[in-house]
């Protein structure tokens, strides 16, 4: 790649990040809802059960749901409403630029809301720091990795295969909301495990995973089975793995990788239909033009007859 056009697609992806910090603070309730209520929610669990270790990371991971998927989801749905991508796709921007563009503040925007979360919560509760010694670090990067990815993606799925805008906001807030309060922040998970039913019924919601190898890998509980006697009272949290731990990496790399090839498969039918619309254009003019051919050189009024019925055929 020429450095001048290099330097042309840095500025476009410059220019596109700022427009996304730009709609990213505009909108008050991002700041709200996106790092006041789950920094709020989880400092006032603290406050009371400092001693609950689920918290401090369950916090940031509906954060990062909140940020990495449902405020992304919101942010291409309102581009598709106002017509910007459409403007966008009409110009000479490279498709990997836009999307890179896209990708990096998601990424960056997630990590400085997640990284401020974080602070706040150590600087005020320093009883957090002790987890860190014990923490199982690969499980954690994994973790929030996985996280990450599948809150990504998500929102590429109900932004591609949902096209009325409404429903789509609706099922990402109804995710999020069911993150926040059903997998270790609005409700300690402790309890939550403890009714089976609900238990059972968070099998299907695609962040348990992820958010699982992250709170186990807090905890250094590398089976998913945790139990901590060091306060004085007997606290005990089976994820419900049945001590196979390989088995929660697996399904939240298989949840990712649905979403992936859902996305992936409709690009490819896509791309099919509008490969066999231009092949289809080319051959009716084609045929059209054989058609205007064969009327004028002939002076058979027979044959134009059948010419003629031949092409209502066909049509």
């Amino acid at each position: 790649m020429k450095l001048s056009k290099l330097k042309k697609e840095y500025r476009v992806f410059s220019m596109l990040f700022v427009i996304q910090t730009k709609h990213w603070f505009k909108n008050p309730l991002n700041i709200f809802l996106g790092v006041f209520i789950s920094l709020y929610t989880m400092l006032c669990w603290l406050a009371f059960k400092n001693n609950d270790p689920f918290l401090l990371v369950s916090g940031i991971c509906v954060a990062m749901t909140r940020n990495s998927m449902y405020i992304y989801l919101r942010t291409i749905i309102d581009w598709r409403n106002k017509n910007f991508t459409d403007k966008i796709n009409m110009t000479d921007i490279n498709n990997k630029t836009k999307h890179l563009s896209l990708l990096a503040f998601n990424l960056v925007s997630t990590f400085l809301i997640c990284l401020l979360l974080f602070s706040i919560s150590m600087a005020l509760f320093p009883a957090q720091w002790s987890y860190l010694d014990n923490m199982n670090g690969l499980m954690m990067l994994f973790g929030l990795a996985i996280c990450w990815i599948t809150c990504y993606v998500i929102a590429l799925f109900l932004y591609t295969f949902i096209s009325n805008s409404k429903w789509a906001v609706m099922i990402g807030l109804l995710i999020y909301f069911s993150t926040m309060y059903f997998l270790g922040l609005g409700f300690p998970f402790a309890r939550i495990v403890q009714q089976k039913w609900l238990n059972y019924l968070l099998y299907a919601h695609p962040m348990r995973y992820s958010i699982n190898i992250v709170q186990a890998g807090f905890v250094n509980a590398p089976d998913f089975n945790f139990i901590d006697t060091s306060e004085g009272t007997k606290l005990s949290v089976d994820f419900g793995y049945g001590g196979k731990g390989w088995l929660a990496y697996l399904l939240a790399t298989l949840t990712t990788i649905g979403y992936i090839i859902c996305l992936v498969l409709k690009r490819v039918v896509d791309w099919n239909y509008k490969y066999k619309s231009k092949n289809k254009i080319k051959r009716l003019r084609a045929e059209s033009k054989q058609y205007i051919k064969a009327i004028i050189e002939t002076n058979d009024i027979e044959f134009l007859n059948r010419l003629r019925e031949d092409r209502r055929q066909k049509d």
